[in-house]
């Protein structure tokens, strides 16, 4: 066990694992405070799962995958190919400590405590955005939009009455609207759909993630941070303190590392000796393309048909799928190619669109929602950002906020406790 302490003097420098959302954000972070940060990934930046998410910045998200209503129907979900969430069965033995732990988070207490536990980083979250973007050109990138929700039955309303409940106790701003202004909203919606609606005016908007991502890193450029188009295989820390990375160019040595590798982050994990339960839950989506722009102001989930419409940068996009296969298996579009026409019955100026792209992307989730945020216990020149799950975009300036501050030394804003690698 290393237990070499980072240095607390600023100017470090420092290697950050994944150039998704996440990674671009602590890169400006760190930067920003002075520290000399080498960005590291095998593909461009925001090229992974930070662009093809459905933009929103969910501060009202305080409800976890994991509820006793998903796990009572894990049966359907996992074994019926048309279900919301699938398990390919190639995966099933791979997977099953995740889903292990998946059932135990649904647990109603774990719930409470898992709610609890998001709420703080998930209140931070757009002010944190506001302040990383406010270091450089991403402000104009973020819209205040809302987030908003359409059920097209009163039993569908109901079922949601545990995510409206944790959102009350946990302080997050919301309306329930009736059919007359979900319309007001979103106009170009099928009227004869809308039942009920839940607004939640204060979430972010993004239609163009990837271009997000991009702005955060050309802030850290601007301030010396450099970005290495390289495949990292290998992290292993120094006998005097400090961390080398093995890639393809040779072996470099920094003060300290930050894994913000999203999918990929388990392995650089092991590598230091933690141990995490963190798997991909694949998410998917179609563009409809320019000709279907327009057509929606925000974000407008439909719980009941499992799947999301966003107005993204290049047009109308349909969000939807989980999918347990790992990280290798090939992609299968035909779930979320038969939600087609059920979005162009809730949205009918979707009929004369064609689609013009397909996309699969890898969400690093771990079983209890909350990301693995803090020093590793074995090395504390290693510092974790991942495993955000559907919360990349949404946490991302936060979670870079709390890594500039570890790297301080500062006092912890709130107890960063739950989010550890430890309890692993």
């Amino acid at each position: 066990m290393n237990q070499n302490t980072m240095k607390t003097q600023p100017g470090r420098s420092v290697a950050v694992l994944g150039a998704g959302i996440v990674g671009s954000a602590v890169a400006l972070a760190l930067s920003a405070e002075g520290h000399r940060v080498q960005l590291f990934d095998r593909a461009d930046i925001g090229a992974g799962a930070s662009y093809g998410n459905a933009g929103g910045i969910v501060t009202g998200a305080v409800t976890p995958t994991a509820t006793p209503a998903i796990i009572r129907s894990m049966p359907t979900y996992l074994f019926d190919p048309n279900s919301a969430a699938v398990l390919r069965p190639r995966h099933s033995l791979r997977v099953l400590p995740w889903l292990m732990r998946f059932i135990a988070a649904g647990r109603p207490s774990r719930v409470a405590q898992i709610s609890a536990a998001l709420a703080p980083l998930l209140s931070r979250s757009m002010p944190a955005h506001r302040a990383l973007s406010a270091l450089g050109n991403g402000d104009e990138l973020i819209q205040p939009v809302g987030w908003l929700k359409v059920y097209a039955t009163e039993a569908g309303f109901e079922r949601a009455a545990l995510e409206r409940r944790l959102m009350r106790e946990h302080g997050v701003h919301f309306s329930i609207l009736d059919a007359h202004e979900v319309a007001e909203l979103e106009p170009n919606l099928n009227r004869a759909l809308l039942h009920r609606g839940v607004f939640q005016p204060e979430c972010g908007f993004v239609n163009f993630p990837m271009a997000l991502a991009q702005a955060y890193f050309e802030s850290a450029r601007q301030r010396g941070a450099r970005f290495t188009h390289a495949e990292v295989e290998r992290i292993e820390p120094l006998a005097g303190g400090g961390v080398s990375l093995t890639t393809g160019e040779g072996v470099l040595a920094f003060d300290a590392v930050v894994v913000a590798a999203g999918a990929w982050s388990k392995r650089f994990a092991r590598q230091i000796g933690d141990s995490v339960v963190l798997d991909t839950e694949r998410g998917y989506h179609l563009s409809f393309g320019p000709s279907a722009g327009g057509l929606l102001r925000r974000p407008v989930v439909f719980p009941e048909r499992t799947f999301v419409l966003s107005p993204m940068h290049d047009g109308t996009c349909l969000f939807s799928g989980d999918e347990l296969a790992g990280m290798d298996a090939l992609p299968d579009y035909r779930r979320i190619r038969a939600l087609v026409p059920k979005a162009r019955e809730v949205l009918p100026g979707l009929d004369a669109s064609q689609v013009e792209r397909e996309w699969m992307g890898r969400r690093p989730s771990t079983p209890d929602s909350l990301p693995v945020i803090g020093r590793s216990p074995r090395c504390r020149d290693v510092c974790y950002a991942f495993g955000h799950g559907h919360l990349g975009l949404t946490l991302a300036a936060i979670s870079a906020q709390l890594v500039a501050g570890i790297m301080r030394d500062v006092p912890e804003p709130f107890d960063l406790t739950p989010y550890r690698i430890a309890r692993f």
